[in-house]
């Protein structure tokens, strides 16, 4: 690795467990982190504060999680997992810092871009919105400009939702149409909302389709001029993945990444793991593909 690489990362992470047949599993975490090779800067997560939870969230939703320990992704009170939901957030805060501190190129945060949790509600398996928050703090505390990435199999609404009124945040979105959460159909230019939803009809559903939305990205990107890339790399568009029909390469993902690192070769990066549901084989495959390709 020829970049400065930070891994925000717990052990406890394993313990991130709905149930046996839950597509989550937290040992996808743990095998990716083993997985991701170098002298990287490795630091420990902390728990959002709900200042920071608030910059993107609603107050009653932030006590319907934090103090009654309950989620629409579970059933009852978790404090378990309603903790690591705070743990989540404030993980990819700590890798944002090294960015900022300039302690680092490239922070990693495998837990990290839970893309569909919107304002006062979660969703899909995400609590959260990390980047959104990331994203706000960046732009707003710091001045910069942010540019949002995200090529998991399924639109990231809620990034989307909750920054889409920032001028300094652009979004793309690659994501498989029609399925969960079933947005993503359009662009908002005024708004710097951009997706590029995938068809086997219109533009197939395998790596190529991939790298033309990320080739589509950078022109656009570049033009915005960001100084920050948040990379929503979510391993769900893996051909044997359970949630999707996308039909992508553990090479694909790693040839988007690549592109992606000489597009932006002087660009600071943030990148999350968001979706994966090969926990113990493709996933954390993906992850570490995508890691050596961004720290190259």
């Amino acid at each position: 690795m020829s970049k400065r690489v930070t891994i925000v990362h717990s052990p406890d992470y394993a313990n991130w467990f709905f149930s046996s047949d839950h597509p989550t599993q937290g040992r996808r975490f743990i095998n990716g982190f083993n997985l991701i090779k170098g002298n990287q800067r490795i630091i420990e997560p902390r728990l959002a504060t709900t200042a920071e939870l608030a910059r993107v969230h609603s107050a009653g939703y932030i006590h319907e999680v934090t103090k009654n320990h309950s989620s629409f992704e579970w059933s009852g009170a978790r404090e378990d997992l309603a903790r690591f939901a705070t743990l989540f957030a404030g993980g990819t805060l700590v890798a944002l810092e090294d960015l900022l501190n300039d302690e680092a190129d490239l922070a990693i945060h495998l837990p990290g871009a839970k893309h569909h949790a919107q304002h006062d509600h979660s969703s899909g398996f995400c609590v959260f919105n990390d980047f959104a928050i990331a994203a706000d703090i960046a732009t707003k505390d710091y001045g910069l400009k942010v540019a949002i990435i995200d090529f998991d199999a399924h639109h990231g609404d809620g990034v989307e939702n909750l920054t889409r009124d920032n001028p300094d945040v652009l979004t793309f979105s690659i994501h498989e149409s029609g399925i969960f959460p079933g947005t993503g159909n359009s662009d908002e230019l005024e708004k710097n909302v951009f997706n590029f939803p995938l068809s086997a009809t219109s533009t197939g559903l395998g790596d190529r389709a991939l790298l033309a939305g990320i080739n589509k990205f950078i022109p656009i990107a570049r033009a915005f001029q960001p100084d920050l890339l948040f990379i929503t790399s979510g391993a769900d568009g893996l051909a044997d993945d359970p949630l999707t029909h996308l039909q992508y390469t553990v090479e694909g993902y790693a040839e988007a990444a690549r592109t992606l690192a000489k597009a932006f070769p002087n660009t600071k990066k943030l990148m999350g793991g968001a979706g994966g549901y090969l926990p113990d084989s493709g996933t954390p495959e993906v992850w570490a593909a995508v890691a050596e390709q961004l720290a190259a």
